[in-house]
């Protein structure tokens, strides 16, 4: 029977994923047992599928806080209402805050997100899923093991913009190294569309490098190369993994059906597997990292769960590793915008990027804003904004 009570922010096609993390804790220790959303039509859809009672269905979801004083809150908004949401949530006093990646659109508004949480002894998690995958987990223990002897570089490789994408790939990164600090990073940005994410200026490519605390780099390169994706490749004096991921064929896959389903199913990301490999000089070949699968969404709600009850100190999705990686992509777009190397910690708390757009620092070349995400824009205005 459930002991807690989440309360889900906003929900589209990622409150789905996290909702089946939220149900797929083992001996299901939480309900979902409220929701808010401004769209009619969303509050419904995901009510009927997850059978939120209909008392339990709010527009406005500061009036949902107040009244159902949930356990858990999970935000599962656009990345510039994280902000205004958690630091909401977080005056209300719940156990603890999920909120979907990225932590916040610039770095004074990731401290705001702490300090309110703090304050209010909050716990708060940033939904960087991805470190959670069962073979991931045992390629950190490997790697520990030093299968592939030091680590001197990673190497991240995506396409998409950073903050949506590439993150991910900061956040694994940092996590198979234990977490080091970032100490300076160097990067350069290009911007010829005047391309927009979930509403917010977005580059077209990015390239940077970052020096940590452990004598490793990071390279980052953003829509250059193909490369692995949503994974990485870890360079070791005695050898080199690669990580990346993979999904059952879609009819193998839940249904979202009779919801609308404007990304496919999202049941493809509670899917998802992380996949490892590695060669060393003394293995003959390449060698597949092997652990039994479970969903890593489910694997990081069973954590704050954990993490509530005193069971562990430090999760891995804990919001000051959130801020971590919100750190490094503010410090990209920063090295760009200043055109040199910069140090950590970083003392702009702006997006760099967004000044840069703002202040006509990259102009761009094909006039005419447009929506990465405009298929998600529900109601007739089609006006991201709104």
């Amino acid at each position: 029977m459930a002991q807690y009570r989440t309360a889900v922010i906003a929900c589209g096609i990622i409150a789905r994923v996290h909702a089946r993390g939220w149900l797929g804790v083992p001996g299901q220790p939480t309900s979902i047992s409220a929701l808010a959303d401004t769209n009619a039509d969303a509050r419904s859809e995901f009510g009927n599928f997850f059978a939120v009672p209909q008392e339990s269905r709010y527009a406005d979801y500061r009036e949902m806080l107040d009244k159902e004083k949930p356990d858990f809150v999970d935000v599962c908004s656009w990345h510039q209402q994280h902000a205004e949401m958690v630091i909401a949530a977080a005056a209300r006093g719940p156990k603890a805050i999920l909120c979907q990646k990225p932590m916040a659109v610039d770095l004074a508004e990731a401290d705001a997100m702490l300090t309110a949480c703090e304050r209010n002894n909050v716990k708060l998690i940033i939904a960087y899923q991805r470190p959670h995958h069962a073979v991931w987990l045992q390629a950190r223990e490997l790697i520990r093991q030093g299968v592939i002897g030091t680590i001197t570089q990673i190497q991240l490789e995506c396409g998409g913009n950073i903050l949506n994408t590439n993150s991910h790939n900061i956040r694994l990164a940092l996590f198979l190294m234990d977490e080091p600090k970032v100490e300076w990073v160097m990067g350069a940005v290009e911007r010829t569309t005047d391309r927009r994410e979930r509403g917010l200026a977005a580059e077209d490519a990015c390239l940077g490098m970052a020096g940590c605390d452990n004598g490793s780099s990071l390279l980052i390169a953003g829509s250059l190369v193909g490369g692995l994706g949503q994974g990485c490749r870890v360079i070791g004096t005695e050898g080199v993994m690669e990580l990346t991921t993979g999904r059952d064929p879609d009819r193998e896959v839940p249904s979202d059906a009779p919801m609308h389903m404007p990304e496919g199913k999202s049941a493809n990301y509670n899917c998802e597997m992380g996949t490892a490999r590695y060669i060393s000089s003394s293995t003959s070949g390449w060698q597949q990292v092997e652990a039994v699968w479970h969903d890593s969404w489910a694997h990081q709600c069973q954590e704050a769960v954990d993490w509530i009850e005193g069971k562990i100190d430090k999760p891995i999705s804990g919001a000051d590793r959130g801020r971590a990686v919100q750190e490094v992509m503010m410090a990209l777009f920063e090295s760009a915008r200043k055109k040199q190397r910069v140090y950590l910690p970083l003392k702009t708390k702006i997006n760099p990027l967004t000044r840069m757009v703002d202040d006509g620092d990259l102009p761009v070349e094909w006039p005419g804003a447009y929506e990465l995400r405009a298929r998600l824009v529900r109601g007739e205005g089609m006006t991201w904004e709104q």
